[in-house]
């Protein structure tokens, strides 16, 4: 057996799995493939990553920068526009949108400025410069407290005195013979003959009247028996006299009956007042019957005015209230009287009242028809009340308001109730204080700059942004 046999083969090292003295393999360093890429994409990732922290940081440091120049630019801004208080600039000019001049920022602030809106809808708060107040002829007065009498003027007309007419009528049958009186309009005096009647149921009358009274005559004479006079027959002459009466004669004819006994076919009928004929009725040779008035005569040496009182004013007048009439018929005349009687009923077609005064008219000027105006003087029943100026109340139908005027040329829209017109002042309920400037003239503009102003803040104001109360 040789060396290389005989000598013994050494031991494998269990913990290594190697046998000692073995040469060791050397080691292998080579990446796997797809190694280096994966590791080029990892740091471009992270450089991205880097790039934009750093944009975003910078962003951030530059909109800050930015957010404070614009407000510091916006605490040195003088100037604003009116109709868009959003809009500021630190140089007077024109809004650019528009186009109205720039005023200047009050002390307080734009804030201060469009804080009071008023409370009228469809309106808001504006500014007006003294220049342009002073261009379209802004007039203001104060809201003062005076006495609760007051002038209310009607529309009246003149109407006969209802106790001064007299009607003409016969209450039997006949015809018309002979007209003395044959025009509306003439005037006639007591006493005067206005027409003759033929009637037969008259003539018949008369002569029953006659023959009574000779019946009774005649037994008066003879007083053959002291009992006849108590008899039906005695009553017969005392009833054929009040026939008469009641058939409508006048008293002077059955007077000329007693003087004169004989009956005639014809009966004059006279006028028993002094006036003006207003209705004529009849022509000549006319049947009328028993029911149809000849004449209507009217007394006018006094006269009714009558007047329109509306409903809004019923409250306010009473009888024995103080009243003038005058009328462009009589120019520079004031008929002084006093309001006799206030009407209980209302028209129903002109929602009306009817008032009368009652005024002398010697010489006739206040004719029938007349219109003129009556002037009533209200006494004060509520003590004082706020007036103001009745150009300051300017009336939509649906609200009536007033233009506040404010300092630093700003007009608020102010919601009133109105009570009673004395002439140009009109009474205010309720909306104002005593002591507060209204605008008194150019209201009309003042409102339509007000309708535009909050127009355009309707448009511009966001949707769900709410409602300002």
């Amino acid at each position: 057996m040789s060396d290389r046999e005989s000598s013994p083969t050494p031991a494998a090292d269990p913990v290594r799995g190697a046998i000692p003295g073995a040469p060791t393999p050397p080691e292998s360093h080579t990446p796997p493939p797809g190694a280096r890429a994966m590791n080029v994409l990892r740091w471009a990732l992270f450089a991205g990553l880097l790039l934009l922290a750093a944009l975003s940081v910078g962003s951030y440091l530059v909109s800050m920068r930015q957010a404070g120049t614009s407000a510091g630019a916006k605490k040195q801004a003088r100037f604003y526009c009116p109709m868009h208080p959003t809009y500021t600039s630190d140089r007077p000019g024109e809004c650019p949108i528009c186009g109205m001049s720039l005023e200047p920022i009050p002390k307080g602030g734009i804030a201060a400025t469009s804080a009071a809106g008023g409370n009228v809808p469809g309106l808001t708060t504006v500014h007006i410069s003294p220049e342009r107040v002073q261009l379209i002829g802004v007039r203001t007065a104060l809201v003062e407290k005076g006495p609760g009498g007051s002038r209310l003027d009607l529309v009246g007309f003149v109407a006969p005195d209802e106790s001064r007419l007299k009607r003409v009528q016969i209450r039997a049958a006949g015809w018309v013979q002979e007209l003395f009186v044959s025009r509306t309009g003439e005037t006639v005096a007591t006493g005067q003959p206005l027409m003759t009647f033929y009637s037969p149921e008259l003539y018949q009358s008369e002569q029953e009247y006659l023959i009574e009274a000779k019946a009774k005559e005649i037994r008066d004479t003879s007083r053959t028996d002291p009992h006849a006079a108590m008899g039906h027959d005695a009553d017969g002459a005392a009833a054929a006299l009040t026939r008469l009466t009641l058939l409508g004669v006048p008293p002077e004819e059955i007077a000329r009956l007693s003087r004169v006994p004989v009956a005639i076919p014809r009966l004059t009928l006279r006028s028993t007042v002094n006036g003006t004929v207003l209705e004529r009725n009849v022509t000549q040779g006319q049947y009328v019957a028993a029911d149809v008035p000849l004449f209507t005569i009217a007394d006018l040496s006094r006269v009714w005015v009558l007047a329109d009182l509306y409903e809004m004013d019923f409250g306010r007048v009473r009888a024995g209230d103080r009243a003038v009439f005058t009328s462009d018929a009589l120019p520079g005349r004031e008929l002084q009287g006093r309001i006799e009687f206030v009407y209980p009923t209302v028209s129903s077609e002109t929602r009306t009242l009817k008032v009368r005064l009652s005024l002398p008219n010697p010489d006739g000027a206040l004719r029938p028809g007349m219109y003129g105006r009556v002037g009533v003087r209200v006494a004060g029943r509520g003590g004082a009340s706020l007036t103001v100026p009745s150009e300051a109340v300017v009336n939509t139908g649906e609200h009536q308001y007033v233009f506040l005027a404010r300092q630093g040329g700003h007009f608020e829209p102010r919601i009133v109730w109105t009570g009673t017109q004395d002439g140009d002042r009109v009474q205010i309920l309720r909306g104002v204080a005593e002591g507060d400037t209204v605008v008194a003239s150019a209201s009309f503009l003042i409102d339509s700059e007000s309708r535009l102003k909050a127009a355009i803040a309707g448009m511009g104001r966001q949707p769900g942004a709410g409602h300002e109360h």
